[in-house]
């Protein structure tokens, strides 16, 4: 019967430094740190790369939030309503992600994030 002498091989869940490594991700712009300790752990890469995408969607939505905003925000009636409703779609459906991924980090589990999940093969950890 032969063995597997490394370590990393032989342990089936990460230990507590991965495992906030991998929460810490989730809170907007600390997903950097996530990436930059990816290279050490594959449990950290998988919730950093998509920790990162969720980021860039957040930025990306703010940025579409604030030209819709500039533009059909102005109509009287219409554009508030249609401001606020994009405002607490988008940002609700961050903060949910984002908690999730939390969680799911914190306690040692992969979770694939809807809509994210898929692409997150394509970020590459910082070096």
């Amino acid at each position: 019967m032969a063995t597997s002498t490394n370590p990393a091989a032989q342990r089936t869940t990460p230990s507590d430094a991965e495992r906030w490594y991998a929460a810490v991700g989730y809170l907007f712009f600390l997903c950097f740190l996530s990436l930059w300790k990816a290279k050490e752990s594959r449990f950290v890469r998988f919730h950093a790369r998509q920790a990162f995408l969720l980021f860039l969607a957040e930025c990306v939505a703010f940025v579409v939030i604030a030209v819709i905003d500039r533009t059909v925000g102005r109509l009287p009636f219409l554009g508030l309503v249609v401001v606020v409703i994009a405002q607490v779609f988008v940002y609700l459906s961050a903060l949910f992600l984002s908690v999730m991924g939390f969680v799911k980090a914190l306690f040692g589990e992969r979770w694939e994030m809807p809509f994210f999940g898929p692409y997150r093969e394509k970020v590459p950890p910082l070096s």
